[in-house]
């Protein structure tokens, strides 16, 4: 009897996760081999095997524009914002006189985009987040000893970082707050002498290190599928309807059996 009720439980999950997990994987299939081409295009530039990387990014404009018109719940904005990292990253490719590093960043911001674009959980440029704070810790030590040099070089350092991530930012977090960092990135550039010289207020970098570390935990305090939720909650539910009904059942087997003890007594 025990094992028929595991049974009947087990069969209940069944009918829920896999319905849900088909569709899922049905409607993602598309968007996510742009993350495939993205990928091999990616690998293709690092080893500098440049005109076949731009061979597969032109791939990757067929099946974008395939998906724009299959799908077009996609906004707008986010094809924009798309379209233009992807002529960077060709452009890049056809510039030979631009350094190896740089066309790797090009691409490199091409392929957060698109998994910031596909990632329905925490995107890939949430990981750039120890990097940047980290540049911008030893920018902020640079100001406290006021080393010029080293502020030139570490704030460089951070610009090439927050523009690598830019495009995808303007997916995933609130308008707002990019352009408040934005703000701050502009200011350390155009303030670099008043805040060298410590005749601004030092606890503007204690301003910008917070807003910093909050564009990346904006995301992550929101990086919870909805519908995963809804299927904890709806399998929650039924197990707990089950175990419960399991329960009664036990309850009323329990009375019956008291009650027969009283009727032979």
């Amino acid at each position: 009897m025990k094992a028929k009720k595991i049974i009947i439980v087990i069969l209940l999950l069944l009918l829920i996760f896999p319905a849900g997990i088909k569709a899922h994987s049905h409607e993602s299939l598309q968007p996510f081999a742009l993350n495939f081409i993205m990928d091999d295009a990616l690998q293709l530039v690092r080893t500098e095997r440049y005109v076949e990387a731009h061979n597969l990014l032109d791939i990757f404009s067929d099946e974008f524009t395939k998906l724009m018109v299959g799908n077009q719940q996609i906004p707008m904005s986010e094809v924009r914002i798309i379209s233009v990292a992807h002529q960077q990253s060709l452009s890049s490719l056809s510039d030979v006189t631009l350094p190896h590093e740089e066309k790797v960043r090009a691409v490199i911001k091409l392929r957060l985009a698109v998994d910031a674009m596909t990632s329905e959980h925490q995107p890939m440029w949430v990981e750039m987040e120890d990097a940047m704070v980290m540049t911008f810790l030893q920018l902020k030590d640079s100001v406290d000893t006021r080393d010029s040099d080293s502020y030139e070089q570490l704030y460089r350092r951070l610009l090439l970082e927050y523009d690598m991530i830019h495009p995808s930012i303007r997916l995933d977090v609130k308008p707002e707050h990019i352009q408040k960092v934005d703000a701050h990135i502009d200011y350390l550039d155009k303030n670099r002498q008043a805040l060298l010289s410590h005749s601004e207020e030092f606890n503007d970098m204690e301003v910008i290190e917070a807003d910093l570390k909050a564009l990346f935990k904006e995301l992550k305090e929101d990086e919870t599928d909805p519908s995963l939720l809804w299927v904890m909650i709806s399998t929650g539910s039924i197990i707990l309807l089950t175990l419960s009904y399991v329960g009664f059942r036990k309850y009323l087997g329990a009375k019956k059996l008291e009650m027969r003890k009283k009727l032979k007594d």
